[in-house]
């Protein structure tokens, strides 16, 4: 069996990368802006400040996202229940889904998870559903066969 705990633990290791990453970005981006004001003029300064405020932006939407995603992680439930909810571990007999936020596929040993959001197609798809229930999604029917 799939070790629900080892799968979560990546997600956070994950997540925590991309957080860290965007901030080095984000840093890098405000050297960018300080340095041109020091040696830039006219128009040109105008336009690349411009630049340089926009990806600001674009980096700081993206830290926000990597932040409620990594919220959502350590706020996952641990428990097991009798229907696919946040933090299930769904076993089909096709693939093997963790509801959670949108990461994409983790290799975990010789297995490998999909880590959805509630929000995502398949994510609404498993939603609510429980062991021996079939899903059809894309044109597939699968089954349910464990919840972790």
């Amino acid at each position: 069996m799939i070790d629900k705990k080892e799968i979560v633990e990546l997600c956070l290791e994950k997540t925590q990368k991309r957080v860290d990453e965007i901030q080095v970005a984000i840093d890098a981006a405000n050297d960018a802006i300080i340095n041109d004001t020091k040696s830039s003029m006219g128009d040109k300064y105008e336009t690349s400040r411009e630049m340089a405020q926009q990806e600001l932006s674009r980096l700081q939407s993206q830290l926000n996202q990597a932040n409620r995603d990594l919220d959502i992680l350590i706020n996952l439930p641990e428990s097991t229940n009798a229907i696919v909810g946040m933090g299930s571990l769904v076993i089909t007999n096709q693939f093997n889904y963790l509801l959670a936020t949108s990461i994409g596929p983790l290799k975990v040993g010789s297995e490998t998870v999909m880590v959805v959001s509630k929000q995502s197609p398949i994510g609404e798809a498993l939603f609510g559903k429980k062991v021996l229930d079939e899903v059809q999604f894309n044109g597939k029917t699968f089954q349910i066969q464990d919840l972790g």
